[in-house]
């Protein structure tokens, strides 16, 4: 067997196990994330409105990025075929997956404000402020990613973008989707370990706010494990997309084989890596928060419970008919 065939199936196999596997995990992983965090108790803080946000958008670009590659392995792919579904799922994938980044900035930003000694900083993390700034980099990427809708193309049966046009978004999403997020995060990250240290060489406050505080240092665990996923998922995009523009500027001549293994590449850094950022979080909260984890079994157990009190209440119903 051929390393082009080899490399093709591979592909396939991961498409069809790999990620449709995580897109199942990672979809009820992001819906009880969103559950908890709506929860009456956490919507007072703003780093779980910020948590609910970024797992929405999370939900909804695993499923636009994920679903049609599954789909379309054994059945007929509308997507390559309609120029209105190809624009409108380019584009709501752009907006959904560019919320996801910059919201997590949003968080990061978030939690350097609460760790800030000036009370004008701190009050900043409110939900209003919350609300507000997820409101605003919603409505400033779906300007953003208009383009989209306008020259992305079909050729060959594919949906995808070609030309001038994806040179010129190749270096706009190396910059957008890759650089500034990750050195934005790095940087705020060094800046809350600064402050946090800054903290701990102040008096202890009365125990009522140190509950408070631990619980609001259990959000900040929470968001830099989060950071330290995002940044092992997309750090080998920008690197591939350099390698890839660099490589076909040198070598004009390539080899299928050559070929077929960048195209591979290329798959695992710019779609596997990418799709599987946004269905880690569930995982990520339950591997970094004993206090999540216990709050998703109070949940789990509450639908059990409400289950069996629904069944019952059939039962009944049935019983006192008869």
């Amino acid at each position: 067997m051929s390393t082009i065939t080899t490399l093709t199936l591979v592909q396939q196999y991961i498409t069809r196990y790999v990620l449709s596997t995580a897109l199942i995990l990672g979809s009820l992983g992001n819906f009880i994330a969103i559950i908890v965090f709506s929860q009456k108790k956490h919507r007072t803080n703003s780093c779980s409105i910020y948590l609910v946000a970024v797992s929405m958008f999370g939900l909804l670009s695993a499923n636009l990025g994920i679903a049609p590659l599954v789909y379309a392995l054994d059945h007929f792919n509308a997507i390559n075929s309609s120029l209105v579904l190809c624009r409108v799922r380019g584009y709501t994938l752009q907006v959904t997956a560019m919320c996801f980044r910059y919201t997590l900035i949003l968080m990061c930003v978030d939690r350097y404000a609460l760790c800030s000694s000036r009370a004008a900083i701190r009050a900043l993390c409110r939900p209003q402020i919350a609300y507000r700034s997820i409101g605003i980099v919603i409505i400033f990427w779906m300007i953003m990613s208009i383009h989209f809708l306008i020259w992305e193309n079909i050729e060959n049966n594919l949906c995808s973008l070609y030309g001038l046009y994806a040179q010129i978004i190749g270096f706009y999403s190396l910059i957008l989707t890759g650089t500034i997020p990750i050195l934005s995060m790095i940087l705020i990250n060094i800046l809350i370990k600064k402050a946090l240290r800054q903290l701990r060489t102040r008096i202890q406050p009365i125990d009522n706010t140190r509950q408070i505080r631990q619980r609001d240092i259990q959000f900040i665990k929470l968001m830099m494990v989060e950071v330290i996923v995002f940044i092992i998922c997309t750090a080998t995009y920008p690197l591939m997309f350099l390698y890839t523009n660099i490589s076909n500027s040198i070598i004009l001549n390539k080899t299928n084989e050559r070929k077929q293994i960048e195209t591979f590449l290329s798959f695992i850094t710019m779609s596997v890596l990418l799709y599987m950022n946004y269905n880690t979080m569930f995982f990520v909260h339950s591997f970094t928060s004993k206090t999540y984890r216990m709050e998703v079994k109070e949940f789990i157990l509450k639908i059990i419970r409400k289950s069996r009190e629904f069944v019952q209440s059939q039962v009944d119903s049935v019983r006192n008919a008869n």
